[in-house]
């Protein structure tokens, strides 16, 4: 099978060395999340890999145990071999059958060393602390190492130790998601508000997004009462999955409590100009000249005022340019202006016109990581981004939310905005 036919996810199924077991799980992770990807892998099975690796056997079984055919991976994973017994163990863990898949990567340890933090993990989730910290005392030092030492610590009840344990393995690798989920939710869990939604970020912004983190920062987005960042972040869940039940759920909760705080404002504001517009013209400071005029106009309150525009002022007799700039500062000292309440006033967002869609997208002053997501994507004009929906743009290649955010401001600011399609909840 030529690699082209591969998606992204997979392209280490077919390369000269063999998947690690960290992209195992990478590939296992993205199948769960990612509804396209998993149709594209589903393919990628039924096409076969024989014709390319001499182990396509255990590759073909790779996929299996990325898409759930525990059964099929299980047949494939028949050999002896070191690298065999910890995709078997791999199999049994995904299973929940821990004491088999301890038994698989204790004898796989032996002879590949990857398979040592595999064993961690296993023991961990199998509840099995005092072997767990046996076990991660054979880990290679890394990033790896430093995370499974903030789980164990978690699993005993440290919650400094595991927070310390967690930022060491972010600081030997940024973008350890798994790190930054953990200690987003022991942050979060002893209310650090600031500090969760700052490792949630690394989730929904490190490729392939962790949605699980994705998930929990729109939580706290809209625990803070910020519902748009709410609704962006559950919208990115669901980029990836559209059935996904609690981000739609979610997503409805966001866009209620949106609604209902758009709703308070809208009143409050109402009730507001109610009260300015019933304000007496006298009780401001006018010359008598000026309040004798609008006087003779029938303008008694200012929101008399603000239905009259300039040219019907000045048609009145009497009534001249000093009179004019007077009223007009008056009522812009309020932010008002003349004629802003005239019945039938119809004000609307303009469109942005051909000559900004036709400019090049250097024109957006891009960041370098958002440059090149475009320059993946063959975006060179404004109009051509234009195209793409915040959907589209969460799941393109080296993009993230922090990318789709820089994107719609500065789309925002030539009067341009990307589609955002309704998504039926």
């Amino acid at each position: 099978m030529p690699t082209a036919t591969l998606p992204r996810s997979a392209q280490a199924l077919v390369g000269t060395q063999r998947p690690t077991l960290a992209q195992v799980r990478l590939l296992r992770r993205v199948a769960i999340q990612d509804v396209e990807e998993t149709k594209k892998l589903s393919a990628a099975l039924q096409d076969g890999l024989g014709a390319l690796k001499d182990d396509a056997k255990v590759r073909k079984g790779i996929l299996s145990l990325a898409l759930g055919h525990f059964s099929d991976a299980e047949d494939a994973f028949s050999g002896t071999d070191a690298y065999s017994q910890a995709l078997l163990g791999l199999v049994y863990h995904e299973l929940g059958e821990h004491a088999d898949a301890k038994v698989h990567l204790a004898a796989a340890a032996k002879g590949l060393p990857e398979a040592k933090a595999e064993l961690v993990r296993t023991l961990l989730d199998g509840g099995q602390i005092e072997d767990a910290e046996k076990a991660l005392a054979n880990v290679t030092d890394g990033a790896d190492r430093e995370f499974l030492a903030g789980r164990l610590q978690d699993a005993k009840g440290n919650v400094e130790a595991a927070i310390n344990a967690y930022e060491a393995a972010l600081e030997k690798d940024p973008e350890h998601v798994e790190a930054a989920f953990k200690l987003g939710v022991l942050l979060d869990r002893i209310g650090d508000d600031d500090m969760a939604v700052e490792y949630y970020l690394v989730c929904a912004d490190v490729a392939p997004h962790y949605l699980a983190g994705v998930t929990n920062l729109g939580i706290l987005y809209e625990e803070r009462g910020e519902s748009n960042a709410a609704i962006d972040c559950f919208r990115q869940v669901l980029a990836y999955n559209p059935r996904d039940r609690r981000a739609l759920m979610l997503l409805r909760d966001a866009k209620s409590s949106r609604t209902m705080y758009y709703d308070e404002r809208e009143e409050r504001e109402r009730e507001r100009m109610e009260k300015i517009m019933r304000t007496p013209v006298n009780d401001f400071e006018l010359s008598v000249r000026s309040r004798n005029c609008l006087a003779k106009m029938n303008i008694f309150t200012l929101g008399d005022l603000l239905k009259i525009t300039e040219q019907e002022m000045l048609s009145y007799k009497n009534f001249g340019e000093t009179s004019l700039k007077e009223v007009k500062e008056m009522l812009a000292a309020r932010n008002l202006r003349l004629g802003m309440f005239r019945d039938g006033d119809e004000r609307s967002i303009s469109k942005a016109d051909q000559k900004i869609l036709g400019e090049s997208v250097e024109k957006l002053e891009l960041s370098s990581r958002t440059q090149q997501v475009l320059e993946n994507l063959g975006v060179s004009r404004i109009g051509d981004l234009a195209q793409y929906t915040d959907l589209d743009l969460y799941k393109a290649a080296g993009s993230g939310q922090s990318v789709v955010q820089e994107l719609s401001t500065a789309l925002g600011a030539f009067g341009v905005s990307l589609p955002r399609p309704e998504i039926k909840l």
